[in-house]
């Protein structure tokens, strides 16, 4: 009996489209979809119709691109935080990942991904065009750069921190300082490191 006879149909659809999921791959799709199939029925409905109700519900932020329920997140809707202050990161998680810190009192902007040539990311891609509407739109005193330590938040980071001095040389242009492994991800740094690296941005 062929493989093809075998293998469910269904259970395959899954598995092809998790893939279609950045960073999810034939490993990391298995393991999803196969952990999700050994749930009850009530945890696995639970599961399912949560994530079709976020993928209804939340949109980007049309202010900062990051997730939100209204046309506004809570953020730029907030006038106790300070439009002067921009914190860049590469996506919604990570900006919520400083929110938890509840130290940081500014805005964000989420360039909804970052510059990677190999997959064919290019700087238009992202929310750059925005970012410097804002800016001067604003006044902003400070941009603080917390893209990844990885090879493409560094090069994201010198892209922006070039661009920025040169359109907005009066503008004060920092970047997060890691003391953290190259290649991790700021979603999952803990708290400690990740408040002494916002303190420390240079």
């Amino acid at each position: 009996m062929a493989f093809e006879e075998v293998f469910p149909k269904s259970l395959k659809l899954a598995l092809e489209s998790v893939k279609r999921i950045p960073t999810y791959g034939e490993r990391g799709a298995s393991r999803l979809v196969y952990n999700l199939l050994k749930l009850s029925p009530e945890e696995r409905e639970l599961v399912v119709s949560s994530l079709t109700e976020a993928s209804e519900k939340l949109k980007p932020c049309k202010e900062c691109y990051l997730l939100t329920e209204g046309e506004l997140c809570a953020v730029c809707s907030d006038p106790r935080r300070s439009k002067k202050f921009v914190c860049v990161v590469e996506e919604s998680q990570d900006a919520y990942s400083i929110e938890r810190l509840e130290r940081y009192k500014g805005v964000y902007h989420v360039l909804q991904g970052r510059i990677a040539p190999l997959e064919g990311v290019s700087p238009q891609d992202l929310t750059i065009d925005r970012l410097l509407e804002r800016i001067e739109k604003n006044r902003v005193r400070e941009i603080i750069i917390a893209t990844n330590p990885n090879a493409e938040g560094e090069a994201t980071a010198n892209y922006l921190m070039k661009l920025l001095k040169d359109r907005f040389p009066s503008v004060k242009v920092t970047r997060v300082s890691y003391g953290l492994q190259f290649g991790s991800l700021l979603e999952f740094v803990d708290e400690l490191s990740l408040e002494k690296s916002f303190e420390n941005r240079k």
